[in-house]
């Protein structure tokens, strides 16, 4: 009479399916009457397997006992409970046993004074960055039956009879959760602090480029939730003829009028991220200047310069080119030839490259240098410039002396017909 009127404290409703998967054992719960239990059974040795008691709306396990006792008591209330077995020797896990709806009795002064642990709080997915307008899932994990949630994020609270609670985040903000069964409820979970970023624009291979390079701006939100980039030049939303948005622009042989400030966002509604500022330039054209001058002779020394204006580049480094070879490169604007000879005649450019940047400029047009075979003619015009030089300034001393004595005999000849023509 015992057995029987316990049995009708106990009301156990299982819904039995047929069939097994192949090679993955399924869990059963099994009810013994002496002492009341239910028990979780999957098919091989007891001690490889550990198990996980089920309530239905819960993910987290509310027991890992093989074995549960029914007590009795004064109130009552049902719960759909499942069990399954995770294999010690290889973590394989068994098909999850059918749902069985067992009205349990328990007692209520023993309730009254047990307070549920705290619980955790845990985020998925689990990333350190955050951008606004992620949307995350809170979960509270704590192990029991029959319990309620409550989660708080700011000043603002969600309950739920489900542990698992989605937020769209758009400002930083600390959560945390509680769980109660009936009028009694844990402590708060440890708070978890949900930071907002907002995404950031880089730029390769710089942001100061040339016109003609090739620009890529990357946005950073990878671990984003968001499933759409939208991108901005100077805060107008640019349009790729495409509503599917990706995380990177390419800008190909950018233009002058290519410059300016791009940012991103990972949702159409959220702050952009913060702008990066794009210039482009005209990309610069040296010249080349030959000291003492385009022809000289054998044995002379010659300097070339190549003259770069108008950029923003700090450091060069000069390539020069000779009949279109590259013979010399260095940091210097200036390429010396001692002693020249007439190997080194030919057609010489030149062209700029960043030192530590990826930006170049245009080759120089070319300047010729001629070396002829001797200083001696050289020598000899240099003496026949002088010859014309002396025999000029001769000349005109001549002229200025012969000038210089007929003026004085014409101003002498004057004063004489003038005394005679008194004395008459």
């Amino acid at each position: 009479m015992e057995i029987c009127s316990l049995l009708l404290m106990l009301l156990l409703i299982s819904n039995i399916h047929t069939g097994n998967t192949q090679g993955k054992p399924k869990a059963a719960v099994i009810l013994e009457h002496e002492p009341l239990t239910v028990r979780c059974e999957i098919p091989g040795p007891e001690d490889d397997w550990t198990y996980s008691w089920f309530i239905e709306g819960s993910s987290h396990p509310f027991s890992s006992d093989r074995e549960l006792s029914i007590r009795t008591g004064v109130s009552d209330t049902s719960s759909n409970v499942t069990c399954r077995g995770e294999r010690r020797s290889d973590g394989q896990k068994s098909e999850i046993s059918d749902a069985v709806t067992l009205t349990i009795s328990r007692p209520v002064a023993s309730l009254a004074h047990s307070k549920p642990p705290k619980p955790r709080l845990t985020v998925e997915p689990k990333s350190s960055q955050i951008f606004r307008g992620d949307t995350v899932t809170l979960g509270c994990e704590m192990q029991g039956y029959d319990l309620t949630y409550t989660f708080q994020c700011g000043d603002k609270q969600h309950n739920s009879t489900k542990d698992e609670f989605k937020i769209t985040v758009e400002l930083t903000q600390s959560c945390k959760c509680k769980a109660c069964r009936g009028s009694v409820c844990s402590e708060w979970s440890n708070a978890v602090t949900l930071t907002v970023s907002d995404p950031i624009v880089t730029v390769k291979p710089q942001s100061s480029v040339f016109t003609g390079d090739t620009v890529t701006l990357i946005c950073d939100v990878r671990r984003s939730t968001a499933r759409k980039i939208y991108w901005f030049k100077d805060f107008k939303r640019i349009k790729n003829g495409s509503e599917t948005e990706t995380l990177s622009l390419s800008l190909r042989e950018v233009r002058v009028s290519d410059g300016g400030r791009y940012a991103c966002t990972g949702n159409r509604k959220t702050t952009q991220s913060q702008g990066v500022v794009l210039t482009v330039r005209e990309r610069p054209k040296p010249v080349v200047r030959v000291q003492p001058d385009g022809r000289v002779s054998r044995g002379q020394t010659v300097t070339l310069s190549c003259d770069i204006q108008q950029t923003d580049v700090i450091n060069w480094s000069y390539s020069w080119n000779k009949d279109d070879s590259e013979i010399h490169v260095s940091q210097s604007q200036e390429y010396r030839i001692s002693s020249v000879n007439e190997s080194h005649t030919g057609n010489y450019s030149c062209t700029g490259r960043e030192t530590g940047g990826s930006r170049y400029s245009h080759t120089s047009d070319k300047v010729t240098l001629t070396v002829s075979g001797s200083e001696a003619p050289l020598l000899l015009l240099s003496a026949l410039k002088l010859l014309s030089f002396l025999l000029a300034a001769s000349l005109y001393l001549l002229v200025s002396i012969i000038l210089g004595v007929k003026c004085y005999r014409a101003h002498a000849e004057s004063n004489e017909v003038s005394q005679y023509t008194v004395t008459k």
